[in-house]
């Protein structure tokens, strides 16, 4: 496991989080729903989709958007400390039971083992301290439950081309996981892993060729648009789908 020994507090990160524009500002928001649906298949393979939901940092919902189309979830938990994607995330619920959340960092208002499903796509690494929170939320999680988690993936082969200039490695990431720190840290808070693997993401070619001279060191603001084509690459990404130990 890797780590950032300086970061800001907790306290610090809610303000900072919660004045994030949404993910869409920086890739097409079709790219990005393409990569949230490879990320639900996972899921969807591995769960039976009941139970109420759980899911930290769910930006404008396109992730959730699958669960609320092919899920039979009873309540929406949805921790989300940006207020300003409320109307898009409201809208994404489509009239189901759910709760909007700002708080990131507890999960006290969720009943003990009333979800079936949770999910963390691209806020592990942002946690400060990972096993008292993953700690926290098994204790909501029903019995067979299943946890997806999408990480940066520190061993991938896109980190050891670009070395330090990983675009992963930067102030919002405190820790960056791999296969077996992920695994490690997750039996530490009390869960199997069922599955762990490379994901697919959807980015345009342009946004591809401008962070790679980025990483290089070259700030180019300005690059062919290849004509909007959009590619789907298993780059620095993984998901894992964990479970709580039976007690």
């Amino acid at each position: 496991m890797l780590y950032a020994p300086l970061f800001f507090t907790p306290e610090q990160l809610e303000e900072l989080y919660a004045q994030m524009p949404p993910n869409m500002d920086l890739v097409p928001i079709e790219a990005l729903r393409k990569t949230q649906r490879g990320y639900f298949q996972s899921l969807k393979e591995l769960s039976s989709l009941q139970g109420d939901y759980i899911e930290i940092g769910p930006d404008i919902g396109l992730f959730t958007e699958n669960c609320v189309r092919e899920g039979q979830f009873g309540k929406y938990w949805l921790f989300e400390p940006n207020r300003d994607i409320i109307p898009a995330l409201t809208e994404t619920m489509q009239g189901k039971q759910h709760e909007i959340i700002h708080d990131m960092f507890g999960f006290s208002q969720v009943p003990d083992k009333a979800a079936g499903a949770a999910v963390m796509v691209h806020v592990l690494d942002h946690l400060l301290d990972p096993v008292a929170t993953l700690r926290e939320l098994r204790e909501k999680l029903m019995p067979g439950a299943r946890l997806a988690i999408v990480t940066h993936d520190e061993s991938s082969l896109l980190r050891r081309v670009f070395g330090k200039r990983w675009p992963a490695f930067c102030l919002q990431h405190p820790e960056i996981y791999n296969p077996r720190s992920m695994k490690r840290l997750l039996d530490t808070a009390g869960y199997d892993v069922v599955q762990l693997r490379k994901t697919v993401n959807h980015f345009p070619v342009q946004f591809l060729l401008r962070h790679l001279l980025w990483a290089l060191g070259l700030k180019i603001k300005s690059v062919p648009s290849f004509g909007g084509i959009t590619v789907g690459l298993k780059l620095g990404n993984m998901i894992t789908i964990a479970t709580p130990k039976a007690n």
